[in-house]
């Protein structure tokens, strides 16, 4: 299946992010000649001593002037290092990367996003890509001098203004089939309303990361986090089958924990030879079909640990009293918990747009938070959606979480986030508002069908995902010193390098990594 679904086409997929990471100019790693502590190429040595050079990046990326400020932390950061300030070298390392990061998300010129359009588009008119491109829903950032463009300025049009979506034919069809195959294990569920989970499908995954020696710092340590499976709930049976080579591992696979992850280090020092590391795994996952009866509900242990944390106020997941009071607009007079859930479950389908998002340049990055985001705009991708799903839950006293990982809906290992609700006497029950959106991007998908499929997409789920954390903004283990490169979820592996430097690995391990997908059992 083509490049679809708002799954497969979340912004928090490394499947999505492919072509962006290649075509994105990294202005810092071209001007990067040879390993090392340096002082760039071009650049006057400065008689500012570098806690001074480094106070006055951070002034400069307060003005958006971001090339410049990438300049003078890259002059600072060896004097500081010379000088045994490590402290203030790590933060001017990070400023940098989170600057470079920045840019990568949104790295189009008015010019070149406006060409973008006119390549993807070419029917439209000059005064429709003057509208679009002026529209409060583009993502936009301010920096050196100019406004800059998210990567997606052009693919999300297709989502805002959906002829372009039901004009294309490929994709016309390809969601149709999509619709149509979940539908038939709609039709399918067990008649036996006890049965929760059913019909299980056993998939292997298998990490393979490949980088050349010269892509590497010489000296240091490379910490990486690989992404793997958990057991939870509807997902069973997490096996490490293989790991090369193991002297790298540094803890136990945390199959059992929030999130799950295979940390190793690397001691460049010892890396003679092109890094390489292998990874496989299996894992089951079941259908969930939960045939709540809302009479049948219990009452909340509002004491318990479960409903304290999830009732709560957490990184991407804010309950601002704006979205407190959307919720209770959207509740109204209903006081069953299912069935406000379903109020705001529908609410999301049929009033938020989906669009990728810049996702890397929100919180803890900046101070962007994705539910406040997605309140605001009225606008998301599969991740923000859920989290703003599980803020307006936890605001009405509904413990709620947004969980996730990957999607197979093609055969293949996508990155995709959905939302939880939990019911006494029932679970975590899941909720998946954008992929029920999915059935509104084909002309061929009936009304009724359509119904069908957003129905289904609410207290049911098919067995085609791999849950990797419980919720989003869940610490890595262990924790990382600085801040990676997606830190609310993990899809693709996260790097850490652990000396302050001018170098800026974060792309290098994304770029040079692959996840391969092998269904073994189930239908």
């Amino acid at each position: 299946m083509t490049e679809l679904t708002c799954a497969s086409r979340c912004s928090m997929s490394p499947y999505a992010r492919t072509n962006i990471f290649k075509r994105m100019v990294h202005i810092v790693l071209s001007l990067m000649i040879f390993r090392g502590f340096w002082l760039p190429t071009g650049l006057a040595a400065s008689p500012l001593a570098g806690e001074d050079m480094a106070q006055e990046a951070a002034r400069l990326r307060e003005q958006g002037e971001y090339s410049l400020a990438i300049e003078r932390c890259a002059q600072a950061i060896p004097l500081l290092m010379e000088k045994g300030n490590v402290e203030q070298a790590a933060a001017c390392s990070q400023l940098m990367q989170d600057m470079d990061i920045i840019m990568q998300m949104h790295p189009h010129t008015l010019e070149e996003a406006t060409a973008l359009i006119r390549k993807t588009y070419p029917q439209a008119t000059r005064d429709n890509i003057a509208l679009w491109i002026s529209s409060d829903f583009v993502n936009r950032w301010f920096y050196n001098g100019e406004t800059h463009y998210d990567a997606d300025v052009a693919a999300n049009l297709s989502y805002r203004y959906l002829d372009l979506m039901l004009n294309d034919d490929a994709k016309r069809v390809a969601y149709n089939h999509l619709v149509l195959d979940v539908l038939a294990i709609a039709q399918a569920q067990p008649q036996e309303a006890f049965r929760q989970y059913s019909k299980p499908a056993l998939y292997r995954g298998t990490h393979t990361l490949r980088v050349s020696r010269e892509k590497l710092p010489q000296q240091g340590t490379l910490k990486i986090w690989l992404p793997i499976p958990i057991n939870t709930g509807p997902q069973t049976g997490v096996t490490i089958e293989s790991i090369s080579p193991e002297q790298w591992l540094m803890l136990p696979p945390s199959i059992d924990q929030e999130i799950g992850l295979a940390y190793f280090e690397v001691p460049l020092e010892e890396l003679t030879d092109d890094l390489s590391i292998r990874l496989a795994f299996t894992f089951t996952h079941y259908e969930q079909h939960f045939n709540v009866d809302p009479d049948l509900i219990g009452e909340y242990d509002e004491a318990s640990a479960l409903y304290q944390k999830y009732t709560q106020a957490s990184g991407n997941t804010q309950i601002t009293d704006e979205i407190r009071q959307k919720a209770r607009e959207i509740a109204g007079e209903e006081t069953n918990a299912y069935l406000v859930a379903r109020k705001l479950y529908d609410n999301i389908v049929e009033n938020v747009t989906y669009i990728l998002m810049p996702h890397a340049a929100f919180y803890p990055r900046t101070d962007m938070v994705e539910s406040d985001y997605v309140h605001r705009l009225q606008q998301g991708d599969c991740g923000a959606q859920s989290m703003y799903f599980t803020a307006m839950c936890r605001a009405l006293g509904i413990p709620a979480r947004t969980t996730g990982g990957w999607q197979m809906f093609s055969g293949e290992f996508g990155g995709h986030f959905w939302a939880e609700f939990h019911l006494p006497n029932y679970g975590w029950v899941p909720v998946d508002t954008s992929f029920g959106q999915t059935a509104f991007f084909s002309r061929d998908v009936t009304p009724q069908e359509g119904k069908a499929f957003v129905d289904f997409c609410f207290a049911h789920q098919d067995s085609m995902r791999c849950v990797v954390q419980e919720d989003t903004d869940v610490s890595l283990i262990p924790p990382a010193q600085g801040t990676v490169l997606l830190p609310m979820a993990i899809q693709m592996p996260a790097a850490e390098y652990s000396v302050p430097s001018c170098e800026i690995l974060t792309n290098v391990i994304p770029e040079n990594w692959t996840l391969s997908c092998e269904k073994l059992e189930g239908n």
